[in-house]
């Protein structure tokens, strides 16, 4: 059930993520929820693994090796993300958390529209649809409590406004709500939690070659891109308490996650600069300063 990713060069993508890995309780209760609800088809089966993906390809493998839900106070996974290509995708996977009656969170980023759930062990998900033409300008100050956003018609916002849910809902053309996700829905980033947010954001500027995008010491968060005009790939934040230790094994959460670059030069640097890479089948195993696995490949 391996995956192979074509990183499209051209638009100064250097760097994606995807698929994770994550250790789940009963894939009899998991499996249909990230297949009925969030619209990922099963690619793939594996002994007790089921890979979720579209198109063939799989953006999750889903592992039924933990015995507990989620528990706050560890570090970790905080949420994976399911980036939609379109608002049509985005209403229909809405309208599937309204007519389940799932809680969920919207969010208005202006950056982006984002819906966010947590999975039936407690795994945090956002399902999102990335909106650059609405923003103008977007910065954070690192000593900032908030960010400066203004859209593209000049007006300040927040970056935490309620979602417009109707206004996305008035974009279905019909009833027909629970068709899967389509052709372009990816693994877009990842958001750890980790037990100390400067060290772990040096490790993946400066070691794995992702590029800084928001710094915010402030608040304990920041988040690093792989080039583009998104730059959101591997975020991170310091939210479950500084020296928060890992998860347990038994518990629910995150493996790994795969790290894919354009170039085996671009890997071949991140290599030269981690102490304890490993190669493996799948690619070259690292740990970030937490603990966290990620796997590095020079994409297909």
């Amino acid at each position: 059930m391996a995956s192979k990713t074509d990183i499209p060069t051209k638009s100064g993508v250097f760097a994606t993520v995807g698929p994770a890995y994550l250790d789940i309780v009963d894939r009899e209760r998991s499996v249909p929820w990230w297949r009925d609800l969030v619209g990922l088809h099963v690619v793939g089966e594996d002994g007790d693994t089921v890979a979720m993906g579209v198109d063939g390809e799989p953006l999750l493998f889903l592992r039924e090796r933990a015995t507990r839900p989620v528990r706050r106070g560890f570090s970790g996974l905080y949420h994976v993300a399911v980036h939609l290509p379109d608002e049509l995708a985005l209403a229909r996977f809405l309208a599937r958390l309204l007519a389940a009656r799932v809680p969920f969170s919207p969010t208005d980023h202006l950056v982006a529209k984002s819906l966010y759930l947590s999975d039936p062990d407690g795994l945090g998900l956002e399902v999102t649809l990335d909106t650059p033409e609405r923003v103008k300008v977007a910065r954070w100050a690192e000593d900032g409590r908030e960010p400066e956003l203004i859209d593209a018609d000049g007006q300040r916002r927040s970056g935490l406004d309620p979602l417009d849910l109707e206004a996305i809902l008035d974009t279905l053309p019909d009833d027909d709500v629970w068709q899967p996700v389509p052709t372009g829905t990816r693994l877009g980033h990842v958001q750890l939690s980790v037990p100390d947010f400067e060290e772990a954001y040096s490790f993946y500027r400066d070691r794995l070659g992702l590029l800084q995008a928001n710094h915010v010491r402030s608040i304990g968060w920041g988040d690093l891109g792989g080039g583009g005009p998104l730059t959101h790939l591997v975020a991170l934040n310091q939210w479950q308490g500084a020296g928060a230790p890992p998860r347990p094994p038994e518990m629910a959460g995150m493996d790994r996650f795969v790290l894919h670059y354009a170039s085996q030069d671009r890997l071949d640097a991140a290599l030269g600069k981690v102490d304890d890479a490993t190669e493996r089948d799948d690619g070259w195993l690292v740990h970030d300063p937490a603990g966290n696995s990620i796997i590095l490949r020079a994409a297909a």
